[in-house]
């Protein structure tokens, strides 16, 4: 499960109707990082997020269903609590792109520094993740760092 849910954290991130990215995961268990890169695009109701790099994967977020689909072109639908916390993690990754939502949001605590956004979580999300950093550049999101409990960290930087 946990997988699935550092997978789906580089879902949201910079508020663009489509853009790609590189993700960079730390799993502290392993003491190793691993490197993705991939498209993400999204509407008001939509998701996709295609990783091209080291191997094929598609993440669709259809407002309902969460539907994974390998390079084989087999296709799995999450059910229970892995649909759960992977869509709240994508509504976590899309308010953490838009810095307007987060400068006004009430689901987070910030604190800036610089061209750094520290947040706090309040809401369910806090049980999985310390806090995150979000890197901004003339208002624009380029990069942020969520910080699991676990030791774990996700890091998506725009290209």
């Amino acid at each position: 499960m946990r997988y699935i849910l550092v997978l789906c954290l580089s879902v949201m991130l910079f508020g663009a109707s489509s853009y790609d990215f590189n993700e960079y995961k730390f799993v502290s268990a392993a003491a190793a990082t691993f490197k993705q890169s991939g498209n993400i695009s999204f509407d008001n109701s939509k998701t996709i997020i295609t990783y091209s790099q080291p191997k094929y994967k598609q993440i669709i977020d259809d407002g309902t269903d969460v539907t994974i689909t390998g390079k084989s072109g087999k296709t799995y639908k999450l059910k229970g609590k892995a649909l759960f916390y992977t869509k709240l993690f994508i509504d976590v990754m899309r308010r953490l792109g838009d810095i307007k939502y987060l400068k006004k949001s009430r689901d987070f605590l910030l604190v800036k520094k610089e061209n750094i956004y520290i947040v706090e979580f309040k809401n369910e999300i806090k049980d999985q993740v310390l806090k995150a950093e979000v890197e901004a550049k003339n208002s624009k999101v380029k990069s942020f760092k969520l910080f699991m409990k676990n030791g774990d960290t996700l890091e998506i930087i725009k290209r």
